[in-house]
């Protein structure tokens, strides 16, 4: 049995908010858990795995572990982690916004919604219609978007991503680094040679820190058949979905995981 399990930020529980943004949709888990998580999937015997060391003959029971978007707090709180139980996770960050120190018009967004949204309003914001309004956006739309919005204050719990230095640490550590695109564009919403370009500006932005990926996520959980061919072309070998299409034989390309939140398993 293989299982693939989804994370993205991680902070310790006392340093969440309930009613932060990132905690309401799921994708904002407590340090708590993660090692919870983990010590669950010792119990039942499991072996953990990167994506690209999964082994897809064995009859062992492997669990890789990922972590989306490349956010700070990965470094700071799920790497100690990791390493208290000597485990090995793959890690694909967005890496447009690791390289320039910035964070994407999705994090201004939260932060706008944290600082300025009633706790009434804040479900329509983070998982209603104006959050799928906001989601239809091109990233230049949703940019734009942002700048319509009262400015964020500078506080302490402002997100932001890892630096590259952090990237080429976890890499040395034997960790797996993938791509996950240059900013979190949605492939599927692109012509066939962005997605060429964004792919080989994301492989040649890691390979410049010294970092050769084998694996990628969509961004979104969002692929196609176009999307799976031009990563077999520049020789990714796997890509991490969230539910599988069953678009092709080769189930390498459309590996599912299971997204995890504070409360559950979805």
């Amino acid at each position: 049995m293989i299982e693939i399990l989804m994370f993205h930020r991680v902070l310790p529980k006392s340093k969440i908010d309930l009613n932060d943004a990132y905690f309401i949709r799921g994708t904002l888990i407590s340090q708590e858990r993660l090692e919870q998580i983990i010590l669950e999937y010792l119990k039942k015997d499991f072996y953990f795995k990167t994506i690209s060391s999964l082994n897809y003959d064995s009859k062992t029971n492997q669990v890789a572990l990922t972590f989306d978007d490349g956010y700070t707090d990965n470094y700071l709180y799920a790497k100690p982690i990791l390493e208290k139980y000597n485990i090995k996770a793959t890690f694909y960050p967005v890496i447009g916004y690791c390289k320039e120190n910035t964070i994407a018009p999705l994090d201004y967004y939260y932060h706008y919604v944290n600082e300025n949204i009633t706790i009434d309003n804040k479900e329509n914001w983070i998982i209603g219609n104006q959050k799928k309004t906001f989601l239809n956006y091109s990233i230049t739309q949703q940019k734009e978007f942002v700048k319509t919005l009262k400015k964020i204050n500078n506080s302490k719990n402002r997100v932001s991503y890892m630096s590259t230095q952090q990237l080429i640490e976890l890499d040395s550590l034997n960790h797996e680094i993938g791509g996950h695109s240059l900013y979190h564009d949605i492939y599927t919403k692109l012509d066939e040679n962005e997605i060429r370009e964004d792919i080989r500006e994301t492989k040649q932005m890691l390979s410049n820190i010294g970092i050769e990926i084998e694996s990628y996520a969509y961004t979104d959980g969002q692929y196609s058949s176009t999307i799976i061919e031009i990563l077999n072309n520049e020789n990714i070998k796997f890509a991490c979905a969230i539910k599988s299409k069953k678009l092709t034989n080769d189930g390498h390309y459309e590996l599912e995981r299971k997204f995890i939140t504070e409360n559950e398993i979805i």
